[in-house]
């Protein structure tokens, strides 16, 4: 069974139908959904006291293996570590609650609980946000943007511009014959302030230590000190 929709659209449906004077078919049009969906959220709204739901209604059909205790628990886990895999969250369960579910059982009781796999987003596990936030208050006495010079690192090579997803008809792999030698790898350096670039170096090979230091004296502190 799909998951229900949101209470923001259904109140959104209740807007455009009694503020923005919008008809049935325009609000299907407008959010994407069923006629009767409409029907039934201005229904509820007018019998209900400006409930979008129906509060007596009651959902049918064999109950969820998962209490509200295991699905809190499964969700404090994929909270910790959202990249887990369903059958490492399902040996979880089991070390822990002594519940053994299956992995389609799991895998519905995500998608009920509006659940859904993606893109992992990266954050850096090194970050203190203490200091970080120190450091946000000291910076915010410079109020002069002249001071402030901007450094940048990026890199180019063969692969740089092979991409990485394609099409393909259902059940083959997509296939593209690339080169697989990232061949000489060039590094640029440039410096930006708010009258523009006013330090760049390019190179081959990568950035270090000894190398950034060099254009730090050689193009930032000689400008400075030119201009100062």
């Amino acid at each position: 069974m799909p998951p229900p929709l949101s209470i923001d659209l259904k109140e959104r449906i209740v807007k455009w139908y009694f503020e923005d004077g919008m008809t049935y078919r325009d609000i299907c049009d407008q959010g994407r959904v069923s006629l009767g969906l409409v029907s039934n959220t201005i229904r509820n709204y007018q019998e209900f006291d400006g409930q979008v739901n129906n509060p007596f209604r009651r959902y049918t059909g064999r109950p969820s293996y998962l209490s509200d205790e295991d699905m809190a628990f499964v969700e404090s886990t994929l909270e910790a570590n959202p990249s887990m895999y369903l059958d490492e969250l399902q040996k979880k369960l089991n070390d822990t609650r002594n519940l053994y579910v299956s992995i389609a059982t799991l895998s519905r009781a995500l998608a009920s609980a509006q659940y859904s796999r993606k893109s992992l987003k990266k954050v850096s596990a090194e970050r203190d946000e203490e200091l970080r936030t120190v450091w946000e208050i000291a910076m915010a006495e410079y109020t002069d943007p002249n001071v402030f010079i901007f450094l940048a690192e990026s890199a180019v090579d063969n692969k740089t511009v092979q991409r990485s997803h394609g099409w393909s008809r259902i059940g083959q792999p997509c296939v593209r014959r690339m080169s697989f030698l990232r061949g000489k790898k060039y590094s640029i350096l440039p410096a930006l302030s708010i009258d523009g670039i006013i330090g760049l170096e390019i190179f081959e090979g990568s950035v270090t230590k000894e190398k950034f230091l060099s254009f730090l004296r050689t193009h930032i502190v000689i400008i400075y000190f030119s201009f100062s």
